[in-house]
């Protein structure tokens, strides 16, 4: 019998490379995903500003004026990063998007308001 004495397996230099490879990858990949999450997290925040408005002008109708409160099941989503607020005077409202969490370092402001009257 005879036995070949191939080699098998990578080599340090090998595994090296593909490390620094795999590490620039994630580099430039990072704060692309990180952006497109900030952007979809505002477009979030958007229809939760949209679906409370909607809300509190179908109670306006009803009620005759736009009521003090707004029920949390009307915006909230599991994977919102704002918080939305309101601030009613019988015939305005503000409604106010606050960022929270890791959506608090978006460069994109601090609030977003959506007013009626």
């Amino acid at each position: 019998m005879k036995f070949s004495h191939s080699q098998t397996g990578f080599s340090l230099i090998e595994l090296i490379c593909v490390m620094a490879i795999i590490g620039l990858l994630t580099a430039f990949a990072m704060p692309v995903y990180q952006t497109a999450q900030s952007r979809s997290q505002r477009q979030l925040a958007k229809v939760a500003l949209m679906k409370s408005a909607q809300w509190l002008e179908q109670a306006a109708t009803s009620q005759g004026s736009y009521p003090d409160t707004l029920p949390e099941s009307v915006w909230r989503t599991t994977e919102l990063r704002y918080r939305i607020s309101l601030s009613s005077q019988g015939q305005t409202y503000l409604l106010t998007a606050t960022p929270a969490g890791a959506q608090s370092t978006d460069t994109c402001g601090r609030a977003k308001r959506f007013t009626s009257q």
